[in-house]
């Protein structure tokens, strides 16, 4: 179970780390961050979005992967049984 969980709030945490430095590169900017296929960006800017995309991408896995542990039950190791709460 705490795999499930672990799993989605990356997942889910990505999503929202995705939108949320697209908004701020729009801002910063003027203009949407650069693709992979988009020949008018500079090098420049392909680089700090590269790199701001691993830091953040980092950060929200990690952020993600500490708040599943805390709300996900802990599973459960030979001789202990499940007790109710």
């Amino acid at each position: 179970m705490q795999k499930i969980v672990t799993t989605v709030a990356i997942m889910a945490s990505g999503f929202v780390a995705s939108k949320i430095l697209d908004l701020v590169w729009r801002k910063a900017f003027g203009h949407k961050p650069p693709m992979s296929d988009d020949q008018d960006s500079s090098l420049r800017e392909v680089v700090l979005f590269a790199a701001a995309s691993g830091v953040i991408a980092a950060l929200a896995r990690r952020g993600a992967t500490n708040v599943a542990a805390k709300v996900a039950p802990k599973p459960l190791t030979s001789g202990q049984e499940q007790t109710a709460e």
